[in-house]
């Protein structure tokens, strides 16, 4: 079966406070072309008629989507997708009406809670104030927790953008992988140990690994965790997967309100493939080996 890859690179000028290597995928196709070396890989920064080169220059039957920002916009992060099923080419990973769904927060907290999924509840103090229409903990720092309204409309007023507002979770916060065909038939669970004083996952965190908040956020797998919570925490994260009808992969964050009861605070549609890190660390931490995860994916893509 002919594969490409084809994956973002990163823009000649980032947004203003975002981190160029953010947008730039190449180290998750590198990874790919490792596990599976008769693939053929190929950047674009995003233009349409760069993706449209690629696909008729190597013919593929399946492409192996890592376009996301495309030009680094966020809010083009389901265009290649859709050109994709415009095109009648199969892809992996997540359907363009999933990743503009999961790209809004505050659409995406309606479906669930629509759906019956616990999410966090609005106009509860402290609460978190985030960017609605970002991904990537864009937006979000120390500062975004907020103990009354008037807090609240100062980090707002911060963001040039929608933001969504609600409680911020006190409890433990578990990061899900799912994985399946149309089904999450497997999981891994992470635990972020936050360390005094980081409360939550900041931009610096996930994306400055020189910053104090990301040695005091550290994502542990094997932590010790109830069994009866384990169910609650998976069926939580099932239960997003089935109400933004995702494919292929997905990671759901979910956090423990005061009661210990687990919310679901974030979906993400399109999460890290890098080695080492997001989806390939958390296959690879519950028994499978990345080459076996890459082959099933271009098997379900469609």
């Amino acid at each position: 079966m002919k594969v490409l890859v084809l994956h973002s690179l990163p823009p000649q000028v980032p947004a203003v406070g975002r981190r160029p290597w953010e947008f730039d995928l190449s180290a998750a196709a590198d990874g790919i072309k490792v596990a599976l070396p008769e693939v053929a890989v190929c950047g674009v920064r995003g233009e349409v008629s760069e993706i449209l080169a690629a696909l008729e220059e190597h013919q593929p039957e399946v492409v192996f989507n890592l376009c996301e920002a495309p030009l680094c916009r966020t809010d083009c992060e389901a265009h290649a997708a859709a050109l994709f099923e415009l095109l009648g080419v199969p892809y992996t990973g997540a359907r363009s009406e999933t990743l503009s769904l999961c790209r809004r927060k505050d659409r995406t907290a309606a479906v669930l809670a629509a759906a019956g999924i616990p999410v966090p509840r609005a106009g509860v103090f402290p609460c978190i104030v985030k960017p609605a229409d970002e991904h990537g903990s864009a937006g979000i720092g120390t500062d975004s927790i907020c103990a009354d309204a008037d807090a609240a409309v100062r980090a707002a007023a911060r963001w040039n953008g929608p933001v969504i507002v609600q409680e911020f979770l006190p409890g433990r916060e578990f990061a899900v992988a799912l994985w399946g065909a149309t089904e999450p038939r497997h999981f891994s669970i992470g635990e972020t140990r936050f360390q005094a004083p980081l409360r939550l996952n900041t931009y610096e965190a996930k994306w400055e690994i020189e910053s104090a908040d990301f040695a005091h956020s550290p994502l542990l797998y094997h932590t010790k965790i109830d069994p009866g919570l384990r169910e609650s925490v998976v069926a939580a994260a099932r239960g997003a997967w089935s109400a933004v009808d995702a494919r292929g992969y997905l990671r759901v964050d979910v956090r423990l309100d005061t009661a210990g009861a687990p919310r679901v605070i974030d979906v993400n549609a399109n999460p890290e493939l890098s080695p080492e890190v997001g989806m390939h660390r958390a296959v690879t931490e519950a028994g499978w080996r990345w080459e076996q995860f890459v082959r099933r994916q271009i098997e379900w893509a469609h």
